[in-house]
C-alpha cells in the first residue's frame, strides 16, 4: 500500500483509512454526511497526493497532445487548463485527465491515481514521432484540494495573488506563506475551490505538510474520500473505473462536450465518428429512488415493465436531496428525463426516475 506524505497526519488525527487505487487514504474524519456539508456550507481540505502528475515537454509538445487527446489542446492559454479524455482506438477511455498549459513547450497532465503506470506507458508508445519527454513527477509533488463556499476567503489569507482575478480553469504560481505551490481554480465537488500544487525536486515534502497545517489553521475542515465521492455524484463527476472504463466511450458517458471530432485526427476519432454515426446504444444517465434506498455499483435497472436495461455504475444517499441516487447505463430508447425505472436492491425491485444532472446545482463558477 502507498500512502502520501500527509498519511501519519491523517492517521494521527483520527482518519478512518481505506485503500483506494493502491493508497491507503482517509475516508473520513468525523463523518461522511458531516463532512460533505462542510464542503457544502464551509470549506473542507482533501489529501489528493495520490493523484498522478505527468509532464510532456518538447517543441512539439502541443501537436503532440493533440494526437492523443480527444479535447482540442490548440486552443488553450498559458495558465489555463482543459478537461480531456485519453482514448485507445477503438473509442474506450484510457483515462480522463486534466491538462495544464505552463509554456508554450510545456504541459502538466494530472491523471487518476489508479491509472498512472498505465497512461505513462500508452503515452509512450507515441511519444518518440514528436522527440517530447514524457515525465512521471507524482513522486515530487503534494496535492491538496481546498473546496466551498468560503475557499476563496480561506485561501486568500495566505497568498500572495488576488484570488478574485484567477478564473475557473484557470492556474496561476504563486506563494502561501512562503511556499512555492500552484493555485488551480478546478476541484471534484461542484462547489467554489482550489486545487494546490507543491513541487519538490528533490524530494523533501516537509513544506507539503506545513501547507496542510496553515490550512487547517486557517479554519479549512479535513475530509475525506468519502464526502468528496458522494459530492462529485451529485455533479454527475464520472468516476474512473465505476462510470468510465476502456469498455466506454466518451459520447455514451455524455462526454461529448469533451470531444472535437472537427480535430484533424487523434486517437480514437475514427471509432467516435463510427458511433455518431450509428447513434449511441447506451446511456449514462442519472436517477433517483423513490423514499430512502440507497443504489450501488452493479445493481440491475429495469423499465417498468420488468425488461432489464441497464446496471448502476455509481450510487449513494444525496443529503441534498433526501434521496438515493445513482449514474448507471441505460438502453438509449430508456434513456428519456422523466421515464419511470426499478433498481434492484436484495432481490426487491424499487421505484425510481430518471432525472436531469447534475443532481444538485453547480457553483464552480461562484
Amino acid at each position: 500500500m502507498k500512502q502520501t506524505i500527509l498519511y501519519s497526519w491523517h492517521e494521527n488525527h483520527g482518519a478512518r483509512l481505506i485503500e483506494f487505487g493502491g493508497w491507503l487514504m482517509p475516508v473520513q474524519y468525523t463523518g461522511i454526511i458531516e463532512e460533505y456539508w462542510t464542503v457544502r456550507k464551509a470549506s473542507g481540505l482533501f489529501d489528493i497526493c495520490h493523484m498522478g502528475e505527468i509532464t510532456v515537454v518538447g517543441n512539439r509538445a502541443e501537436e503532440y497532445l493533440q494526437s492523443v487527446m480527444a479535447n482540442d489542446v490548440s486552443g488553450l492559454g498559458i495558465g489555463h487548463c482543459l478537461y480531456s479524455p485519453l482514448c485507445y482506438p477503438d473509442g474506450g477511455i484510457v483515462d480522463d485527465l486534466i491538462i495544464y498549459k505552463q509554456a508554450a513547450d510545456r504541459f502538466l497532465l494530472v491523471v487518476n491515481a489508479s491509472n498512472i503506470d498505465k497512461d505513462l506507458q500508452w503515452l509512450a508508445t507515441y511519444q518518440e514521432n514528436f522527440k517530447v519527454q514524457v515525465k512521471n513527477i507524482s513522486a515530487g509533488t503534494a496535492f491538496v484540494s481546498l473546496q466551498g463556499p468560503e475557499s476563496r476567503k480561506l485561501l486568500q489569507k495566505n497568498a500572495d495573488i488576488d484570488l478574485d482575478l484567477l478564473d475557473y480553469f484557470s492556474f496561476q504560481p504563486a506563494r502561501l506563506r512562503s511556499i512555492p505551490v500552484i493555485i488551480s481554480r478546478t476541484g471534484y465537488t461542484g462547489e467554489l475551490g482550489y486545487e494546490i500544487f507543491h513541487f519538490s525536486s528533490n524530494g523533501d515534502q516537509s513544506q507539503a505538510l506545513k501547507l496542510w497545517q496553515d490550512l487547517i489553521d486557517l479554519g479549512a475542515a479535513p475530509c475525506g474520500l468519502g464526502a468528496r465521492d458522494l459530492l462529485r455524484l451529485e455533479m454527475k463527476y464520472p468516476l474512473y473505473g465505476n462510470d468510465i472504463d476502456q469498455s466506454t466511450n466518451p459520447l455514451e458517458a455524455g462526454l461529448g462536450w469533451a470531444v472535437d471530432l472537427d480535430k484533424k485526427d487523434f486517437i480514437g476519432k475514427k471509432a467516435l465518428e463510427q458511433v455518431k454515426t450509428q447513434g449511441l446504444k447506451r446511456k449514462l444517465v442519472g436517477l433517483t429512488l423513490t423514499g430512502r434506498q440507497v443504489p450501488r455499483h452493479n445493481f440491475l435497472i429495469f423499465n417498468q415493465v420488468g425488461r432489464e436495461i441497464g446496471k448502476v455504475t455509481s450510487g449513494s444517499f444525496s443529503p441534498a436531496l433526501n434521496a438515493g441516487i445513482a449514474l448507471g447505463y441505460v438502453d438509449v430508447a430508456e434513456a428519456a428525463i422523466g421515464n419511470g425505472v426499478l433498481v434492484e436492491i436484495r432481490g426487491n425491485k424499487h421505484p425510481g426516475q430518471i432525472v436531469k444532472t447534475p443532481f444538485v446545482p453547480s457553483h464552480v463558477k461562484d
